[in-house]
């Protein structure tokens, strides 16, 4: 066990320890330093205090990868706060602390000048001015620094999506955060094997109308798109999401700090919530549309007359036990009514309870991992395209058949089954799908006697009736059916038929519908 007696023992352990690091500050840096700080007159608490200062920025230079201190531009410096807010435990976002860590690299930088080590420090005097010059700790935009630097208040945009950097103190660094581990998620879902997801993910969050942005490249809508396909897609071979089977597959290839990152990233909630108050200059009270439940996010510093008006989706972090943020992602914003809000949580309430038709214990949370993209089209439908609702009213009151024999001990023909999850993959359809066509099938014959000669002429007619029920138009052809599953033609259309009259199949029958069922109907305007 390594003893420290002392601060230059804590030096010299940190760059043993971390000797495969390339940084940008040498140790022999800061022994000098922290030597000639000594010969001045300054206690060890005051060398502890210099020496933790100058850890907290080693390590974030270690992260970001920086090789040259003197060309650090004031936004570097201001990005070197953000991480550290987050990553240091006890690192407090406020002027005082934040100005004490300036001081601590600016007089490390005289000596550095010194030693002919650095020779540009306008970087960190500007960053010291800018964000450390009022009573409030103020935060650099990366693509805007000039303008920031010239303008001590910049107004918030009005547009109604964007990226709710939201808060500054917190929540850009997680942008950078996700950027950095982006190129991996990118590299992975590039994979031939994903190359039906991606195109069936696209689809999902485009919806039926499928209008893909005037600009290909617009950055707005692929990070909103990698925001849902990440998060909220279901994979088609098991139904996780892209994140879940990516923390599966690679999470052994990650350091350690990406490892957290992606943690935290899983640990994120689809949420639909607007501004309910103002507690005071740094924190506002939030609710959720959903579940009303009340949680703190950091000031937006937008007007408060605007904010009031803004309704936000995407996903936080919340520390369960206090309900306040720890990190936002990508959050997208639309200005509406108190009663269009009102309207948009009764429709999502009837989603809900269609969910419910199939899993009767289904809570909130349960629904927004199904149907947050549901959520998402939702908001647009009501808010941009101005229509009176979206869930069918019919649908959602209608009544079931109830199996007949669904309490009693009801043979459930195993071939068929089997048959359902080989084949549906083969004809585009995800794990998910699979699954409620099986349970089709079962109450179907729980509803009687059912005379199984050919399973797989059963089987192909309960992947039709599917397939009529969620996609409609782009439904399995019979045809393609007969042929692959060796069967005939009439024997789909015979036992299909039969499947409709003793289950009392509709279109979008709630009890087998997909997500991509669930899309459709919302757009369905009849």
């Amino acid at each position: 066990m390594t003893s420290i007696k002392n601060v230059y023992d804590e030096v010299r352990v940190f760059f043993d320890e971390e000797s495969e690091w390339d940084v940008a500050i040498k140790r022999e840096w800061i022994e000098g330093f922290l030597r000639q700080k000594a010969w001045q007159g300054a206690n060890d608490e005051a060398l502890r205090d210099t020496w933790r200062n100058l850890h907290m920025f080693v390590l974030y230079l270690a992260y970001s990868g920086e090789t040259v201190v003197d060309e650090m531009t004031a936004s570097e410096y201001s990005l070197a706060i953000e991480w550290m807010i987050v990553q240091i435990e006890d690192f407090k976002p406020n002027v005082k602390t934040v100005r004490h860590l300036f001081d601590v690299l600016l007089e490390f930088y005289e000596f550095l000048a010194t030693k002919k080590i650095v020779a540009e420090t306008a970087g960190l005097q500007q960053a010291k001015e800018y964000m450390t010059g009022g009573k409030r700790l103020k935060f650099i935009e990366a693509d805007s620094e000039q303008d920031e630097l010239q303008l001590f208040e910049e107004g918030a945009s009005s547009s109604s999506k964007s990226l709710l950097t939201m808060p500054k103190d917190l929540g850009r660094i997680v942008g950078e955060a996700v950027e950095r581990l982006m190129i991996k998620f990118s590299a992975y879902f590039q994979q031939e094997n994903f190359v039906d997801d991606f195109d069936r993910a696209l689809m999902l969050y485009l919806g039926p109308l499928n209008q893909m942005p005037e600009d290909e490249d617009d950055d707005e809508f692929w990070l909103g798109f990698w925001d849902y396909f990440l998060f909220d897609y279901h994979l088609l071979s098991n139904d996780k999401t892209p994140l879940v089977q990516f923390n599966m597959d690679y999470s052994e290839r990650l350091a350690s700090e990406e490892r957290k990152i992606l943690q935290e990233l899983m640990g994120a909630k689809f949420t639909v919530f607007y501004v309910e108050s103002v507690i005071n200059q740094d924190w506002v009270e939030c609710i959720n549309l959903l579940t009303e439940e009340k949680f703190r996010l950091p000031n937006p510093n937008f007007d408060y007359k605007l904010v009031k008006k803004l309704l936000f989706y995407g996903h936080v972090f919340l520390q369960q036990e206090e309900k306040e943020l720890v990190m936002i992602n990508f959050i997208t914003s639309v200005e509406i009514s108190s009663n269009l809000r009102r309207r948009i949580k009764e429709e999502i309430i009837r989603q809900k309870v269609m969910l419910q038709i199939q899993q009767p214990d289904a809570t909130w949370n349960d629904f927004v991992q199904r149907h947050a993209n549901a959520v998402r089209h939702t908001i647009d439908l009501l808010a941009t395209w101005a229509r009176v609702n979206v869930t069918s009213y019919a649908q959602v009151e209608r009544s079931f058949p109830h199996p007949a024999n669904h309490d009693k001990t009801s043979i459930v023909n195993s071939e068929v089954l089997e048959l359902i999850e080989r084949f549906m993959p083969k004809f585009g359809y995800s794990h998910h799908d699979a699954v409620l066509a099986q349970k089709l099938w079962q109450d179907f014959s729980y509803a009687g006697t059912v005379n199984v000669r050919k399973p797989a002429a059963w089987a192909s007619a309960v992947i039709f009736a599917y397939s009529q029920i969620n996609t409609g138009d782009a439904e399995v052809p019979a045809e393609t059916l007969a042929e692959e599953m060796a069967i005939s033609k009439s024997s789909i259309s015979v036992n299909r038929a039969k499947m409709f009259e003793v289950l009392k199949l509709e279109r979008y029958d709630l009890r087998y519908l997909s997500e991509e069922g669930m899309i459709s109907l919302l757009y369905d305007l009849q």
